[in-house]
């Protein structure tokens, strides 16, 4: 039974599970798994790994042995072995493709709300915009598709979106903007085609140059539609770490509790690192009561740990900034809001990787969610 807000009110079992970390598969270990499915997987694989060993010349691997290997025979149906593969794909594609995306890349960092109205939007633009000034590069996405307004915190008129990228008018590269302090961000789209209705030619071209930019920033800042749609549990799941806003208000509470048991329904361990953002708040001894009944009820129900990343005092001149569209640390870079954030931004580049950091590229493991569904 779902927890009420008596719940989120009363002291609580302070016991916490820890929830298992992925590690990161072994390029050698993913290789031979490929090799080893035959012709179900891309041959590619199979048919670069044949050529290095018929090859003496390439023989030799890790200083193990200097004695050229015997090719093995060709594999036919007949013999139960591997089919080749078509004559027009290249060798060892899939290898190419999984050394490619497992290259480091930005750790990506998905930051949402279980409802609207609670500043996620603010604190995900000023916040890329302390860590950019921090020295860090920073790419910041606006992922919510329906109610895209990054562009308004900004004071930005974008040239394009995803959605022209999808459809084939526009290159990714046409729609990466420059951003304040030298950030960059990707437009949202409030119509996009699915993913599994492209082809796969233009899927792949798009994937690669989102892989690309990964591998070309310190952070990804996703933010994230509110509520708790599929999409937004598609985010959660796939990022590396949540950063949850949320407000002294009990729906507030409620609605990021809300969001935690959706996005915790195949298992605490389907999660990266969570850490709280309290917004809007009179005083720090508010954020830290908010935090400790989220984090209780969280601990005790879902069995996931949810720690404090900071927060964010109610401040007049966030509106002001808003009203002027322009982001709050240009406008009135001496605010007390703005002093918070920059501590959010060292506290959260300060920290370490979550542990599941530095897998295979986030946007490839996320197309493929929606491309399945």
């Amino acid at each position: 039974m779902s927890p009420s807000v008596h719940h989120l009110s009363r002291p609580l079992d302070r016991t916490r599970t820890r929830p298992q970390r992925m590690t990161r598969p072994s390029l050698k270990s993913i290789a031979a798994s490929v090799s080893a499915r035959g012709p179900d997987c891309v041959s590619g694989v199979a048919r670069s790994a044949s050529a290095r060993t018929a090859d003496p010349r390439l023989a030799e691997e890790g200083g193990r042995s200097t004695r050229p290997a015997v090719a093995p025979a060709p594999a036919t149906a007949a013999t139960g072995g591997p089919v080749p593969a078509p004559a027009g794909r290249p060798a060892g594609g899939a290898l190419k493709r999984i050394t490619r995306d497992l290259r480091k890349r930005a750790r990506v960092v998905a930051i949402a709300s279980g409802k609207g109205g609670v500043g996620k939007t603010n604190i995900a633009v000023n916040l890329a915009i302390a860590l950019a000034a921090a020295g860090r590069r920073v790419l910041l996405v606006d992922a919510d598709l329906g109610l895209a307004n990054v562009d308004l915190v900004l004071g930005q008129r974008p040239r394009g979106d995803l959605g022209h990228v999808l459809s084939g008018r526009m290159a990714l590269g046409d729609i990466v903007q420059e951003g304040p302090a030298g950030i960059r961000w990707i437009p949202g789209a409030s119509h996009m085609p699915a993913i599994s209705r492209i082809g796969e030619r233009r899927r792949e071209a798009l994937l690669e140059g989102l892989t690309d930019l990964e591998t070309q920033h310190d952070f990804v800042l996703l933010d994230a539609p509110a509520g708790i749609g599929q999409g937004v549990l598609h985010l959660v799941r796939q990022a590396d770490e949540l950063l949850l806003v949320a407000t002294p208000e009990p729906t507030a509470m409620m609605d990021a509790y809300a969001l935690l048991k959706a996005a915790a329904a195949g298992g605490p361990e389907t999660l990266g690192r969570i850490r709280l953002i309290v917004n809007l708040v009179t005083h720090a001894r508010q954020a830290e009561e908010v935090h400790r009944r989220i984090a209780q009820t969280a601990a005790r129900f879902l069995r996931l740990e949810v720690g404090l990343l900071g927060y964010v005092f109610c401040d007049g001149h966030v509106g002001r900034a808003v009203q002027r569209q322009q982001p709050l640390l240009l406008a009135c870079p001496h605010s007390q809001a703005a002093w918070c954030i920059k501590r959010l931004a060292s506290a959260l580049a300060e920290s370490p990787e979550s542990s599941l950091a530095g897998g295979f590229a986030f946007f490839r493991r996320l197309a493929n969610l929606f491309a399945a569904g």
